[in-house]
Parts: C-alpha cells; structure tokens; sequence
C-alpha cells in the first residue's frame, strides 16, 4: 500500500477522525463567540466611548477586515508550510489580541484589536475547513463541515449568556471583562490541538508519501506503525501556481463562491452583528429583552443547523439548501421591509432570515469551500473566497448603521434584492458535491 493508491476520505469514521475534526471545528465556534460578543457589548461600549455611527461601523468591521487579510495572506502558507503550523498559530494570536481587551481605553484601540483578533479568525478557517475535509470520510464530510457553523452558532449563543451573566452581575460597564472572555476557548482549542497530524493529502501532495499513511494511520487507528514512519522529509515543493484558480473550470467555482459567501455575508453579517440594537430600535427599547431574542433566534439556527448537518446535507445535498434557504431569507427580509409598522410580523421574519443564514445557507459554504478545489490550491482558494465573503461582512457592518439611519426600512428591501441575485448565481453555477470522494470530485468537477 502507497500513498498515491490510499484514498483517505473513504471507509467508516474513527474516533482520531472526530477528535481532529473536533478540534478544527473549534475554530468556528471562536469565531461565533467574537462576533456576538461584540454584538452585546456593544450595548456597554455605545455609552461609555460614545462613537458616532461612522466609528460604530468601524468597530463592527475592524474584525472583518482583519478576517479577510488573515484569509488570503495565510492562504498560501496552508498549502506551501502545511495546515498544521497555521493552525496553532491562528489561536495563539487570538488569545493575545482578546486580552488586550482589557486595556482599551478608546475607540481606536478597540477597533485596531478587533482587528487582530478577525486576523487570527480568518488565519484559522483555511486550515480548519481543509483539515476537515482532508481527514473525513466522504460520506461523513458534509455532516462535519457543515457542524462548523453549528458550533459558531453555539459559540455565538455562548457569547450571549456569559453577557447577560456579566451585565446582570456588575453592569454593562464591565464590557472589556465580556470582550476578553474570547481567551478562555481559545486557550483550551490550543492545548486540543497538540495531537493534530498534518493533513495526508497536504502530505502526499509535497512528496511525503511515508508521512501521509503516517498521519492517516494515526488518525484511523491512533498510533503510527513502525513500517509507516517518516524518512526524512524532502524539501516542500513548490504549489501549484495560482493562476489555476482562474482557469476553467476552477474559475467558475470561484465565481459561483465568491458571489455565493460575499452577499451572505453583506447581508447575513450586518443583520446578525446589529440585532440586539436593530430590534431595540425597532420593537422595544429593552436591552435585555433585545438580548433575548437574539439568543432565541441563534437558538432556532442551532436547532435547524442540526436537522441540516445531521440530515438534510448529506441526503439532499448542499445546493438545495444553499438555493431554498436564501430563497426563504429573501422573502422575509421583504416581508420585514412590508411589514415595519407590525411588530410579531418583523421579529418572525427576523428570526426566520437569521435561522436560515446561519443555520442553512453557511452551512452550504462551509462544505463547498474545501470540497470544490483541488488539495494542491485549496488553501489558498479557500482563503481567497473566504476574504471576499469577509469584504462583503466589512461592506454591510459599515453600511447598515449609516442606511438604516437614512433609509429605515427600506435597508431591508435592498438585502432582499441582493438575496434573490445570490439565488440566481448559485441556481446557474453551483454543482451538487454530497457523496464524492475528493478525488471523485477532482475527475467529475475539475475535469
């Protein structure tokens, strides 16, 4: 048996898989924790630092902006170093930039921080999603990328409670205690991570054939014989060239991905990050009932982002809930705009369209982006994707304060025409992946 005949995505799934797995999906679960612990601290930080909704939107976006570079600047070194040495990296930068938290002192500082701290979330997600798809089998793949946006959406629910923990304990003056929280996950994430192998497929792709049944082996059985162990490593080979990614046919799932995940993001992020001051404004003026129904809503994804990974995704498939559910977050982003005036006619919708973004039309993303490339590019393709969908979360978290000001409801009208463009995008360009190997996928999507 040799590294070139292994097909590593197939057979059942062993317990080394799902730690792996476990541990990669981690990543995501951080990321949902920042970014609605920022969603709720900002009703302490808007007292306190008083910025005008320019500077607000900077906030929100600052970490956008830090996730896009972090994507397509450590994109590259996932396919030229390996999926490992990013992978822990990414985590030991955000422990640093969360606790700095604690010394903000004005709304630049906070801004620069957040910053760094979205850096090391998009650093994370290309060597997460590939180790991920690397390691799986294929017909478990779609079940465990898409359990990435499960856990942001848990590690976003968790973000909520520890805010209204520590509001209610010591008041929402004690925001830089909330937004340092962020630490404690990744601290653990990064001591999780220590037994992770390197990605065979990355393995096999540099020349390292002995490491890759090594890493393989370890992942399938927990320990590595003794005919599998490394010789020495040749040097790394070169990548392939990134002018790939703009050829046929890989072009086109640049295309159909980078418009997919940019406009859920446009809008997807902006509503999410601004619920809690959205529904204040437009419902009630209560912060802790805004709270509230954002962890209802987080909580309705979570269970539908369930009932996606664990059924639906593996037996319908990826593009059927990437069409259907921004098909639904379409019709009720318009229905909020139609019904402004009718507050259980808006809160419905509300928790419809942000159930279905996270809960159904991510999940789609998270198991195309590292199944529609080739291992020799996907870091790099999934970091190049993920900083156009991350421009696309810096666009809205800067607009929506700013339009929402100027345009009321009306705001919600245009996100539902960017919703109807991504379903007619995704029906003319995206393929069905569920069931094929990555090397199926390379003879069937890549041909």
């Amino acid at each position: 048996m040799t590294s070139e005949t292994v097909e590593f995505d197939t057979g059942r799934m062993t317990r080394g898989q799902r730690r792996i797995a476990l541990t990669a999906i981690g990543g995501y679960y951080v990321d949902g924790y920042d970014l609605l612990v920022l969603s709720g601290a900002l009703l302490g930080i808007k007292p306190e630092l008083s910025p005008d909704p320019g500077l607000l939107g900077l906030v929100g976006a600052s970490a956008f902006v830090g996730m896009a570079l972090g994507s397509v600047l450590t994109g590259p070194l996932t396919d030229r170093l390996g999926r490992r040495p990013v992978f822990f990296a990414s985590m030991a930068v955000f422990v640093l930039a969360s606790l700095g938290f604690l010394l903000v002192n004005d709304v630049w500082q906070l801004i620069a921080l957040r910053f760094f701290v979205g850096f090391a979330i998009g650093a994370d997600m290309p060597a997460s999603a590939a180790l991920i798809a690397e390691f799986i089998p294929s017909r478990r793949r779609g079940t465990f990328t898409g359990l990435g946006g499960v856990a942001w959406m848990l590690g976003a629910l968790t973000a909520i409670a520890v805010t209204l923990l520590i509001f209610t304990l010591a008041g929402a003056q004690h925001w830089r205690w909330v937004m340092a929280t962020g630490a404690i996950a990744a601290v653990l994430l990064l001591f999780l991570r220590r037994r992770t192998p390197e990605s065979p497929y990355w393995l096999r792709a540099h020349g390292r054939h002995e490491e890759a049944l090594a890493a393989w082996r370890y992942a399938t059985s927990g320990e590595i014989p003794p005919e599998a162990a490394p010789a020495a490593a040749p040097g790394p080979r070169q990548p392939a060239p990134l002018r790939l990614l703009f050829r046929k046919p890989l072009a086109i799932m640049m295309v159909m991905l980078c418009v997919y995940w940019g406009c859920n993001n446009l809008y997807g992020s902006a509503i999410l990050l601004y619920q809690p001051t959205l529904i204040s404004r437009i419902v009630t003026p209560s912060t802790f009932t805004a709270l509230l129904f954002t962890a209802a809503t987080t909580a309705l994804a979570v269970i539908l982002g369930l009932v996606v990974c664990l059924w639906v995704i593996e037996s319908i498939g990826r593009r059927f809930i990437a069409l259907t559910g921004t098909a639904i977050a379409a019709v009720c982003t318009f229905l909020i705009w139609a019904g402004f005036g009718t507050s259980w006619l808006v809160l419905v919708a509300f928790a419809i369209t942000i159930a279905v973004i996270n809960g159904g039309t991510s999940l789609a993303f998270y198991s195309w982006a590292p199944e529609l490339f080739p291992a020799s590019v996907r870091g790099r393709a999934i970091g190049i994707v993920n900083m156009v969908g991350k421009t696309g979360s810096v666009v809205g978290t800067l607009a929506l304060p700013s339009m929402f000001e100027a345009l009321g409801a009306v705001s919600f009208l245009v996100i539902a025409g960017l919703a109807l463009l991504n379903v007619a995008v995704t029906y003319r360009l995206a393929p069905e992946t569920r069931g094929l190997t990555l090397r199926q996928l390379e003879e069937r999507v890549y041909a």
